[in-house]
């Protein structure tokens, strides 16, 4: 029998997880980890009918993916240290590109409480927040500190939302 994958790699599987429940709810197509990274971890794209197909619409929203024990909040905010190139890699980000936003997964300190499955329920623990950090790059070499505002958790309805902003933006920019 083999090795377990690393804690990373659980955590990585976890976040993709929660954002392929919350796409497909909310109706959407979740693309997660291209085969090679360039700072995007995945996209999503809503479907339109042309003819007899559904076909990907040309409005994506990118996305950051991270997971992470090591977080805390302070009053109304979610306080990660964002590694310092991922930070960069979102800010800057021109007004004419797609929307890149960071996508958190917050997991709690003890890993046998991550995920829970029975005959009722299957359920992911704790959360994602989503953050569109901005502001000029860092000159840190390690991390930058993000505060989420804790009413930005990602759901099937705040994704709606994410995706027609998105739209809407582009259209506007014709």
């Amino acid at each position: 029998m083999g090795l377990p994958i690393t804690e990373q790699h659980t955590e990585e599987c976890l976040s993709i997880a929660h954002i392929q429940a919350i796409a497909g709810a909310a109706g959407y197509i979740a693309e997660c980890r291209p085969p090679l990274d360039y700072g995007v971890d995945g996209r999503f794209h809503s479907v339109q009918r042309r003819g007899n197909r559904f076909v990907a619409e040309g409005f994506p929203l990118d996305f950051q993916l991270k997971a992470s024990i090591n977080w805390h909040r302070d009053a109304d905010f979610i306080v990660y240290d964002l590694d310092a190139t991922a930070f960069n890699d979102i800010v800057s980000r021109s007004a004419a590109e797609t929307t890149l936003i960071l996508i958190l997964l917050c997991l709690p300190n003890d890993r046998s409480t991550w995920l829970r499955v029975n005959q009722d329920v299957s359920e992911l623990r704790n959360c994602c927040y989503w953050h569109v950090p901005d502001g000029p790059e860092t000159e840190n070499t390690t991390s930058r500190r993000i505060r989420i505002p804790v009413d930005q958790i990602l759901t099937p309805k705040t994704l709606e939302a994410l995706m027609v902003e998105e739209r809407n933006r582009r259209i506007a920019q014709l």
